[in-house]
């Protein structure tokens, strides 16, 4: 048990070395153009146009204040507190790159100003604090006013911000417009480090909820945050006017142009505006994951719950449990997507079983029940038709193998059962234990586990049984001091039928 616990912990830090990975590589390119052009001052080409650079930052502006309106209609229908977050920091990028624009120096007669190099900290500032705070607890007593006041949420501050960007853009030598206060490059300096760190942050929560449900805009959020950190980069050591420093822009383009992206594509799936980011931030890893279900795994889904609804409520339940075992064996979220597509279709298969034989009340002759054992076949050739199931068609195939070899379909003993298999197994035996059947009613759940641990190590995982008992311990589930039966626990998964134990075959 204590080798597979370590495996699991090496394969939960590779995974994080693999992502921030991803994020070091999306940073590389922009801090060796910085490099590049700051060592060799011949490439770093001098220019500047007044007009052109009205139009880059109103572009940068226009797709911030996109994001930010989608943010605020949905915040006003789901009362989700992150959204109005993201809100309000893309509104602050909005505002304050068109005071950046409207105080370039030669723009509409504009002289020569500090608000101009000012005003973008104000812009990356307010969108970096924004989403490391929304990032925060949904139930903290200000998330909760701000998600049942997102419009006052949002104007409240962006009021006096409104107001600076137009006192400065009206006179620009305004507020120490001429010239530098006292220390404010140190200032500046330790500002940029703490958004840097703030960003970071973000590109850790939103970088995970992608690979947990494979969500556009969470990747759209880490790719925002990672150009945001590039821009300051370039921003803090490029040089005015020159291309070292012009770069900046095009990376908030690109990091705001993609969340805009994201958004629109969300939209048309969804054909309304107002859910489009209504999941953004919420904190279960269960709902980032059905978010992200592929097109061909919810069809699926549907077929299922027209063939047999206890099927339905089963699956969705087991699929819940499942994921919160491997949050419990701290599985990486790549086997967490698995485990949670693959226990919501593991009885696919049922499709095929012809409703006599499915719908029959009472027991099942040996037949029928050989024609029941088919369905991880049957599941395993439908799921194999999407490519985009392929990931978990081990889980449906395998579901019902034992660790001593017993199960079906392949009869696969121990680490052979692929590991998400082996965690659906154990919560597909959990629900059919302590869910109401037509011939009984639901085991006591301190019952239904005795059972579960009697088949330790022999019918199911160990490591997955020792997550289910601290799952549970933490529901105030206990196992009870009468020794469970492993058979029982085992023949529940099988069929919704009853099962005479005296009629299985020996040694199943």
């Amino acid at each position: 048990m204590i080798q597979g616990s370590r495996a699991s912990t090496d394969e939960s830090v590779m995974y994080t070395l693999r992502r921030w990975l991803v994020v070091l590589v999306l940073l590389a390119a922009p801090t060796a153009v910085l490099i590049f052009l700051r060592a060799l001052p011949g490439f770093d080409l001098k220019w500047f146009s007044p007009s052109g650079h009205l139009v880059m930052v109103s572009a940068i502006a226009a797709c911030a204040l996109f994001v930010a309106a989608v943010a605020v209609v949905s915040a006003t229908h789901t009362g989700q507190s992150g959204v109005v977050w993201l809100g309000l920091g893309c509104s602050f990028v909005g505002l304050f790159m068109i005071g950046h624009g409207l105080t370039t120096p030669g723009a509409m007669h504009q002289p020569m100003n500090m608000w101009v190099g000012r005003l973008p900290y104000g812009a990356i500032g307010g969108f970096a604090i924004c989403l490391l705070i929304a990032g925060g607890s949904q139930e903290h007593r200000v998330n909760r006013w701000v998600g049942r006041h997102p419009l006052i949420a949002v104007t409240a501050p962006m009021t006096p911000a409104c107001v600076l960007v137009a006192a400065v853009v009206a006179n620009p030598s305004s507020l120490h417009g001429l010239g530098p206060i006292a220390h404010e490059n140190l200032m500046f300096a330790a500002f940029s480090t703490l958004l840097v760190c703030c960003l970071f942050v973000v590109m850790w929560r939103h970088g995970r909820r992608w690979h947990l449900g494979k969500d556009p805009i969470q990747l759209a959020l880490v790719l925002a945050a990672t150009m945001s950190v590039a821009a300051i980069l370039s921003f803090e050591h490029g040089k005015f006017t020159q291309l070292s420093w012009w770069d900046y822009h095009a990376y908030l383009l690109a990091g705001f142009g993609a969340a805009v992206y994201a958004v629109v594509v969300r939209g048309r799936q969804q054909r309304a505006i107002t859910g489009v980011l209504a999941d953004t931030f919420v904190d279960d890893p269960f709902a980032h994951i059905v978010r992200g279900y592929p097109e061909a795994l919810s069809m699926l889904v549907k077929a299922v719950e027209v063939k047999d609804a206890y099927t339905h409520g089963h699956s969705l339940r087991t699929a819940e449990l499942a994921v919160e075992l491997g949050l419990q064996m701290s599985l990486p979220p790549d086997r967490l997507r698995i485990i949670a597509r693959g226990a919501y279709l593991h009885d696919l298969g049922k499709i095929a079983i012809p409703d006599h034989i499915l719908n029959k009340p009472g027991s099942l002759t040996e037949e029928e029940r050989r024609i029941v054992e088919m369905h991880p076949q049957h599941g395993f050739e439908l799921a194999s038709t999407a490519p985009s199931l392929h990931e978990v068609l081990p889980v449906i195939l395998h579901h019902h193998e034992r660790i001593d070899g017993k199960g079906y379909p392949a009869g696969l003993t121990g680490s052979a059962v692929p590991l998400e298999a082996r965690v659906v197994a154990v919560a597909d035996v959990w629900d059919a234990l302590t869910s109401d059947r037509a011939y009984r009613p639901g085991w006591e759940h301190s019952q239904a586990l005795a059972h579960i641990e009697a088949g330790r190590g022999t019918h199911f995982d160990a490591l997955v049984v020792a997550a289910l008992v601290r799952v549970l311990l933490n529901r105030g589930v206990t196992v009870t001091s009468e020794p469970g039966i492993a058979e029982e626990a085992w023949s529940a998964a099988q069929t919704c039928h009853e099962i005479d134990l005296v009629r299985v075959p020996a040694g199943v």
